[in-house]
This record gives C-alpha cells, sequence and structure tokens, in this order.
C-alpha cells in the first residue's frame, strides 16, 4: 500500500510540475485561444483510437489463451488487458502488469504456468512488432532526427538495443526450467508486495506445478507458424492505433502539413526509447520526450498543449479505465459471495 501511495504522490507531482511549466511558459500566452480552437472531432477520434487499442489487446490475450490453454469468452480477458495496463502505468519499469495479469487469469481458469505462457508469448510478438516498426522509421526518418538532435537518435538507438537484447535473452531462457521457477517465484512476491497474495508459499507451492505447463506452451507457441503470423498482423495493427493517437491531436489543431506515416514512426521511436524508463510510465521521461520529437512537427506555441492532450489520452486514461476495471472485477466478487451465502 505504502507503495502505491508513493507511485500516486509522484504521478501528482508530476501533473502539478506539467501544469507549472505551462503556466510559465512564454509561448502558451493565449491557453484559453488554444483550446477554443481544437477540434474536438479529432480529439474523440484520437480517443476511439486509444479505446481500439485496448480491445485489440484483448483480442489478442483472448486469441493467444485460446492457442496456448483453451478457448474463453471475449470479455473476461478484455477485462484482464485493462488490468494489465493499469498496472504497468502505475509501476516502475511496467512491471506490474504481466503479474497482475497472470493473477487474474488464474481467476478465470487459466493456470499459472498456461498463462505466463500466454503472456511471454504476446510480450515477444509485441516486442518483434515495436522493433521492425522502429527498424522502418530509422530508415525513413533516422537521418532526419539525427540532423535535429543526434543524442534523441542515439537514445532511440538504445531503447532499439535493450528491447532487441530482451527478445532474444527470452527466447534463449524460455527453454531453462530453473530460470523460469525463479521468474515465477519472483512473480509471487511482487504480488505479495503489493498485497495481491497473502500466503506466497503456499501459492509457490501451487504454481511450481505449472512450470512445466508453461514450457510445454513455449514448444507449443514456436510450432504454431500460424498463430504468430495472426500475433504479429493483430499487434500491428495495435500498435498503429496507439501511435496514431498523436496524429489524431496534431489534426486536432488544424495541422495538416505532415502526413500521418512520419507521425507514425517518429512516435514508434518515441516509444521504443521509453520502454525501459525506471519510473512508473515513464513519467518525466515521457513528456520531455514529446516535445523533443514531436517540436519537428508542432509548432512552439502548440507542442506543450498537444504533449498534454497526449499524455491524458495515451497515459491517464489507461489509469481511469484500469480502475473502473478493477472496481467493477471487486464489486462482481462482493455480489457473487453474497449471493453464494
Amino acid at each position: 500500500m505504502k507503495k502505491k501511495k508513493w507511485t500516486l504522490l509522484y504521478i501528482a507531482l508530476n501533473i502539478v510540475v506539467i501544469t507549472l511549466v505551462g503556466l510559465l511558459d512564454p509561448d502558451l500566452k493565449d491557453l484559453g485561444g488554444i483550446f477554443n480552437n481544437v477540434r474536438p472531432l479529432w480529439v474523440i477520434s484520437a480517443v476511439i483510437s486509444m479505446f481500439f487499442f485496448w480491445l485489440i489487446d484483448g483480442v489478442i490475450l483472448n486469441y493467444s489463451v485460446g492457442v496456448v490453454h483453451k478457448p474463453r469468452s471475449f470479455w473476461p480477458c478484455l477485462r484482464v488487458s485493462i488490468i494489465g495496463h493499469y498496472y504497468n502505468a502505475v509501476t516502475p519499469f511496467a512491471s506490474g502488469g504481466q503479474p497482475a495479469q497472470i493473477y487474474y487469469m488464474g481467476k478465470i481458469g487459466v493456470p499459472g504456468g498456461s498463462a505466463s505462457s500466454v503472456l511471454m508469448f504476446k510480450f515477444l510478438v509485441y516486442q518483434v512488432i515495436l522493433s521492425l516498426f522502429s527498424v522502418a522509421a530509422f530508415v525513413w526518418k533516422g537521418s532526419l532526427i539525427y540532423n535535429q538532435s543526434p543524442w534523441v537518435f542515439w537514445f532511440s538507438v538504445g531503447g532499439f538495443i535493450i528491447n532487441a537484447g530482451a527478445v532474444g535473452l527470452l527466447l534463449s531462457l524460455s527453454i531453462k526450467k530453473g530460470f523460469i521457477r525463479a521468474l515465477v517465484f519472483k512473480t509471487i512476491d511482487f504480488l505479495k508486495a503489493i498485497r495481491l497474495v497473502k500466503d506466497p508459499d503456499k501459492v509457490k507451492g501451487k504454481l511450481d506445478s505449472h512450470v512445466d505447463d508453461f514450457l510445454i506452451g513455449i514448444k507449443l507457441i514456436k510450432k504454431n507458424t500460424k498463430a504468430l503470423v495472426n500475433m504479429g498482423l493483430m499487434t500491428t495493427l495495435q500498435l498503429i492505433c496507439y501511435f496514431s493517437v498523436t496524429f489524431f491531436i496534431y489534426r486536432s489543431f488544424g495541422l495538416q502539413n505532415e502526413k500521418w506515416i512520419n507521425i507514425i514512426f517518429i512516435q514508434s521511436l518515441l516509444y521504443l526509447a521509453l520502454t525501459f524508463v525506471p519510473t512508473p510510465g515513464s513519467t518525466g521521461a515521457s513528456e520531455t520526450g514529446f516535445i523533443f520529437f514531436f517540436r519537428l512537427f508542432f509548432p512552439s506555441n502548440l507542442i506543450f498543449v498537444s504533449m498534454v492532450l497526449w499524455r491524458i489520452i495515451s497515459y491517464y486514461l489507461n489509469i481511469l479505465a484500469g480502475l473502473v476495471i478493477i472496481l467493477y472485477d471487486s464489486l462482481r466478487q462482493i455480489v457473487s459471495h453474497e449471493v453464494s451465502r
């Protein structure tokens, strides 16, 4: 609970700092006028794009559960997906999403080993597709970014190397039972720390039997080329929806000189660069990174407001949606418990 309070305090402090920076920014002399000129339909399009990002993520999770374990209904998988995004948003290194999803997947009948396989399957495909986006972005816009800001370019390269290295490491270690067992136990320790698990030793005993299931799941994934292709296509569409949020914000200010594909590629580089920033939701680095990356496209009097809109839709909306789903899930359990008494 203390960790959660500190995380929320950090996020709140970041909001205060952003507000103060905005108020003191000399380029924001007419903030009211800027917002009055925003075109609502484009902002709504950005929000809808974010909803599709969640929806497709739920479809991907539902599909991968069917491949690794057995088919489940879509709505529970969508809930698990959104809860994962919430915990990613409020934990350092986005480390809380997968442990929380393993816990909630267990509640819908997916064993721990199968849940771990599903999430690793999903993670690997996601990171590979993100890397392909980034390679295209380096080819398409790399020289432009380097000429504008060499350190931003090299920061993106560093993110790409870390991302590719993480994928390679997981692939090489996924066949080792000892590593998987240690990973499962660390997950339980994390869940205890955030008070989702009361008796970690008991849970470890149960999940230890699922490690073999996990390794079986990995072997199944490697043999299922069709599933890999389908996951790759769905993940590509998912990332396009997420990256398009910035384009819709760009158009909401009446700007139309930049092509959609250019903003998609630059956003993919920003996303990759921020993937391993240790603060919850990459807070602080995300705001700064957006301003440095997208000052190529947004005029100086709009870049700050654009960043705020992007952050609200792509980050804070995640937190709000996650809280709503967690509250819904808790109330549903209470009602179910009362009915069964």
